[in-house]
């Protein structure tokens, strides 16, 4: 028999952990000395052991392995959590490389601007049911004078309705050639209404987003300009949605905290696989 010092010597791990597979059942020794407590094992039981430090290897999980170790174990229940494991792995691999072309995309805007103004954050939207009037605009020089005429509609209809307005405010823009331009105001989901192209409705969560916060008198400008740039340093690609939240704009402009979000496509198994 091997003391449990020359089977862990003999294994390539340590003392320890040959303990703690015994405290998992994984690995009992075949004897316990009952006064000193030292544990001896049989050589037979360094193939057991050996397929423990595979399995770990492969990246199975001990609550796994006492299936795994069982000799009544098929081949194909085997592949089926080994198919699983490597699935995994895949998914770890493909964010570490989207994690990666985040930070060279960070370090990129860092060199350009010494002080990057504009911390960009991918994130998941939940939807909300709102409040929305829309209009179909010709180009950008005609944003700013929709978005009074759209605000000052929805402001007016929540008054007639007797809800009071709450924060956030969303602005959507979608396409570029017409834009169509949607002003959203957060309502009760209960609340039925369709009059003058005023509608409730369920805004859509964005399953991925690119997102920056504006603080103080806000540059709108800068903002997308940041976040078209980190869109392409990390080799994202836009659906062509992009919203405006107004987490707080009750105040003077120089006061003002908006988040830029702009929507992100899945990322493709193609291009995951070049990223790793």
């Amino acid at each position: 028999m091997f003391g449990i010092g020359t089977m862990a010597r003999l294994a390539g791990v340590s003392v320890r952990t040959l303990r703690y597979y015994d405290e998992r059942g994984l690995l009992r020794p075949l004897w316990v000395d009952p006064r000193t407590g030292y544990r001896w094992y049989a050589p037979g039981q360094m193939r057991r052991l050996h397929r423990i430090l595979v399995l770990g290897d492969l990246g199975v999980r001990l609550a796994e392995m006492a299936v795994l170790l069982d000799d009544n174990l098929s081949a194909e229940e085997l592949r089926g959590i080994l198919r699983l494991r490597r699935a995994e792995a895949k998914d770890r691999l493909a964010a570490d490389a989207q994690r990666l072309a985040r930070v060279e995309a960070r370090l990129a805007q860092m060199e350009e601007t010494n002080m990057p103004e504009f911390d960009v954050l991918v994130k998941r939207t939940e939807p909300e049911w709102v409040l929305t009037a829309t209009e179909q605009l010709s180009g950008l020089g005609e944003i700013e004078a929709a978005h009074g005429r759209l605000w000052d509609r929805l402001h007016r209809t929540l008054e007639e309705l007797g809800i009071e307005r709450v924060p956030p405010s969303i602005a959507v823009e979608r396409g570029s050639d017409p834009i169509a331009l949607t002003a959203a105001l957060p309502v009760p989901g209960d609340l039925v209404y369709d009059q003058d192209g005023i509608v409730t409705e369920q805004l859509a969560g964005l399953d991925r987003a690119a997102t920056t916060v504006l603080y103080g008198n806000p540059d709108f400008h800068g903002g997308y300009a940041a976040l078209r740039a980190w869109a392409e340093e990390t080799g994202e690609s836009a659906t062509g949605e992009w919203r405006e939240v107004y987490l707080d704009c009750d105040g003077p402009r120089d006061t003002w905290v908006v988040e830029l979000q702009l929507a992100l496509r899945q990322p493709s198994p193609v291009r995951s696989a070049a990223l790793t």
